[in-house]
């Protein structure tokens, strides 16, 4: 196997996980409540299953990223 072959794939699934990590978050205001949004809590932590996809979401980005800098060094 070729090692481009294999970071393609790698590619993939990450963005498999990347894309399977977003969908359920809970979607949030980015507008405060002074400019007519619902606000954004950001004081409080989020705990169960927010972090846990949170956590996830910001591993697997950094290494797609990462793999897609390794595979246009590679090429």
């Amino acid at each position: 196997m070729d090692i481009t072959t294999i970071l393609m794939g790698v590619q993939v699934v990450l963005a498999v996980v990347l894309v399977g990590s977003i969908m359920p978050q809970d979607t949030k205001s980015a507008v405060p409540s002074q400019f007519g949004g619902e606000g954004n809590q950001s004081y409080f932590k989020p705990k169960g299953k927010e972090a846990f996809l949170g956590r996830v979401t910001k591993i697997s980005a950094v290494l797609f990223f990462l793999n897609a800098l390794a595979m246009l060094l590679i090429k």
